[in-house]
């Protein structure tokens, strides 16, 4: 059974850390023959608090990040654990973290597996939120992972691979600024083919530009429930056991990576 958890946490460090306490946490328990507690699979929907940029793990500040405009704005540049490029999030930029059993799903390991089987939801239920809006958008699967709408981006994703969990998360862009990108991105070192080396403004979009007419709020709530539908969630996360262990762990992973700038600048 999948659970959800519509959470979004108070500062940037502290939901990167939530992410990496899901598939951390759930790995050591399925370790543990003696354990009692139970541990389910989870969709997280979430949001940056602001702006920031979010290196990839092996993301290097020179290749991707336009340092100087950060500094001069304040926008935090941090790290997170999964692989793939850097990107910029903040409000308007829905994140979805979703934690996947291997031992449920075994043919997941597969990335190509995991690749289709994820993106393939998170498109359906991107598409259906709009199919109930009345928005006249197709959402496709190009490249590797992306989603796309008329060949523009507005979805991509990274994943961590522990023994016998998954973390597979991303972003989708509903109403965050497109220029965001250029202001605090370089060009990345590495594109997909059908990306055809346009700039940012010309190869992202945003959700909500195709719905003008539905308020961003309206717009929001329904595509959450969709991507809850995708996924047959049909209860969320309570605070029992595991979800105490996940405070737990946040609480250690901030100390050792997510509030030490150390570890955020290590490339």
């Amino acid at each position: 059974m999948m659970l959800l958890l519509s959470k979004s946490l108070q500062t940037h460090a502290e939901n990167l850390a939530m992410d990496e306490a899901l598939v951390e946490v759930a790995d050591r328990l399925s370790h543990n023959a003696s354990s009692e507690i139970s541990i389910p699979e989870v969709l997280r929907l979430w949001e940056m608090p602001s702006k920031c940029v979010v290196l990839g793990r092996a993301s290097k500040w020179q290749e991707e990040v336009n340092e100087e405009a950060c500094s001069n704005d304040g926008v935090p540049v941090l790290r997170r654990v999964s692989g793939g490029a850097s990107i910029v999030a903040g409000p308007g930029c829905l994140m979805y973290s979703v934690l996947i059993s291997y031992q449920d799903r075994p043919t997941w390991r597969m990335l190509d597996v995991a690749h289709a089987q994820v993106m393939g939801r998170i498109r359906d239920g991107v598409q259906s939120a709009l199919n109930a809006l009345h928005v006249p958008a197709h959402v496709n699967l190009e490249g590797t992972c992306d989603l796309t709408i008329n060949s523009r981006k507005f979805s991509g994703n990274a994943l961590r691979c522990k023994r016998n969990w998954m973390l597979y998360h991303g972003t989708i862009m509903t109403t965050m600024p497109i220029q965001w990108l250029s202001m605090y991105l370089k060009e990345p070192p590495r594109q997909p083919e059908y990306r055809r080396n346009r700039i940012h403004e010309s190869f992202v979009t945003s959700l909500h530009s195709n719905a003008n007419s539905i308020s961003e709020a309206d717009f929001r709530m329904t595509l959450e429930i969709h991507l809850a539908k995708a996924w047959d969630v049909s209860q969320t996360l309570d605070e029992g056991p595991f979800w105490q262990m996940l405070l737990q762990e946040s609480e250690a992973l901030l100390e050792s990576r997510y509030n030490n700038p150390t570890w955020h600048r290590s490339r």
